[in-house]
């Protein structure tokens, strides 16, 4: 992405801070940061900031070690403190004498207790709040490089799990571990980054966030596919369901619901509609069919530059639909101790309306 796009996303966050009686901004290693600045080192325990504030120009504070790294981000001034220095201490004489007011201080959601604790300690007066509403509101629209981006991700994601699914009755007698670490060298086969992967077989599938195991896969059960990568920093997101030896009839009636609930979800999802409709389409349909208690959690959440961002397609969420954005809608229907099914697919929405990003069949695919 272009420098003059980054310095544009900083630029917009210090007008919201002045509206909303914001002093200080403080952004350390995360999407924010990265969104905002196209750097986000891994966060350890060493100190590391991106410093926004009306009336200056922003500023990067990290320790030495990392004067490489950062040294590209689209900022005209870096602070670097050293191991053996209170990095704390350091950062706030920093900010003090730049007379930067510090009345009202916001954190990016994700900084660790770690600092933001002691940071307190040190501003006794001022008051810490929540920054998420300067910054979330502009990664919601999507632009056109970002919108590329998450469709390569998705693309090179579909063809990663066709190839390794391909293998047929091949899995068979190997664990779901083992189907997850072909399918992430399969995405790194494609140069995608950051993948992870949940499979879960049999009865593990009727846990949502199932943890990946030595689960053999056997024929007569269900396997499930949650799976997600990124290019260039943005996430793909597909869940798929697949089946070894044939099913029973009542694995085969809930994969159509939940497959129709998808499609209806689908439908759903238009310019000028609110999120919590796409929500409701799959919702109700599988209420519809009979099988409400069994769908557990929300019809969709928001993808960018994290595979879990706002806002949610979900009951509730009164906010319109509108080109940029991205979103997930994945219905399912889980039975304790027996299955699960989910189909899921991540929708962008442009100005001619809805495009999903992945082409990966939704049809039952039964391996034998």
């Amino acid at each position: 992405m272009k420098r003059d796009n980054y310095i544009g996303r900083m630029n917009r966050v210090p007008e919201a801070m002045e509206q909303k009686g914001i002093d200080c901004f403080l952004a350390g290693p995360s999407a924010t940061m990265r969104y905002l600045s196209g750097y986000s080192g891994r966060g350890d325990e060493r100190l590391l900031l991106l410093i926004l504030a009306p009336g200056c120009r922003p500023w990067i504070f990290a320790n030495q070690l990392y004067e490489l790294q950062v040294k590209d981000a689209p900022v005209e001034e870096f602070v670097y403190w050293s191991d053996g220095e209170n990095a704390v201490e350091r950062f706030i004489r920093e900010l003090r004498m730049r007379g930067i007011r510090l009345n009202t201080i916001a954190i990016d959601k994700s900084m660790p207790g770690m600092f933001s604790v002691p940071i307190m300690e040190q501003l006794p007066g001022s008051r810490l709040v929540l920054g998420n509403e300067l910054v979330d509101p502009l990664r919601v629209r999507k632009d056109e490089e970002e919108m590329a981006c998450m469709a390569q991700a998705c693309k090179w994601a579909s063809e990663a799990l066709e190839r390794t699914i391909d293998r047929g009755t091949w899995w068979i007698g190997k664990t779901e571990a083992d189907f997850r670490d072909e399918l992430c060298r399969e995405m790194t086969k494609q140069g995608l980054n950051a993948h992870g992967a949940i499979v879960a077989v049999g009865a593990n599938a009727a846990v949502p966030h199932h943890v990946t195991g030595q689960t053999i896969i056997e024929k007569g059960n269900c396997m499930l596919v949650d799976y997600g990568a990124n290019c260039e920093g943005y996430c793909s997101d597909m869940t798929r369901t697949f089946h070894f030896g044939e099913p029973s009839d009542e694995f085969k009636r809930v994969y159509e619901v939940v497959k129709e609930a998808n499609r209806r979800g689908q439908e759903a999802a238009k310019i000028g509609n609110l999120l919590q409709d796409v929500d409701r389409a799959a919702r109700s349909y599988i209420e519809s069919q009979g099988y409400g208690p069994y769908f557990t959690h929300r019809t969709g959440h928001g993808i960018g530059l994290e595979g879990h961002e706002g806002p949610s397609a979900a009951e509730g969420v009164e906010v319109p639909i509108v080109p940029g954005m991205a979103f997930s809608i994945e219905p399912g229907i889980y039975f304790p101790g027996r299955f699960g099914v989910r189909i899921e697919d991540q929708a962008l929405i442009r100005e001619d309306g809805l495009h999903i990003l992945h082409d990966f069949s939704r049809e039952i695919r039964i391996i034998k």
